[in-house]
């Protein structure tokens, strides 16, 4: 995937993105916990194991938003001192 220059965007176009990150991350977030607690739930209830380990599947994507999301947060930084 290529990677955005940040320095080409303005700064309301850096808010959005650091808007709609911050949201993905916590949507990602939770999506991965309620995976978990069910995964926990289906092993303990039928026994099965296969759905416990999900939410590790999405664990890089969390990575990649909040990595994107420090980025952003530190152009904006940068621009308003």
């Amino acid at each position: 995937m290529k990677k955005q220059d940040l320095s080409k965007l303005s700064v309301e176009e850096l808010k959005y993105k650091e808007k709609t990150l911050k949201n993905s991350t916590i949507l990602m977030l939770t999506a991965m916990a309620i995976m978990l607690f069910s995964g926990i739930f289906l092993m303990i209830k039928m026994k099965n194991s296969v759905l416990t380990f999900l939410p590790v599947a999405f664990l890089p994507l969390v990575i990649i938003f909040t990595n994107q999301l420090k980025e952003v947060r530190e152009e904006l930084k940068n621009r308003t001192s």
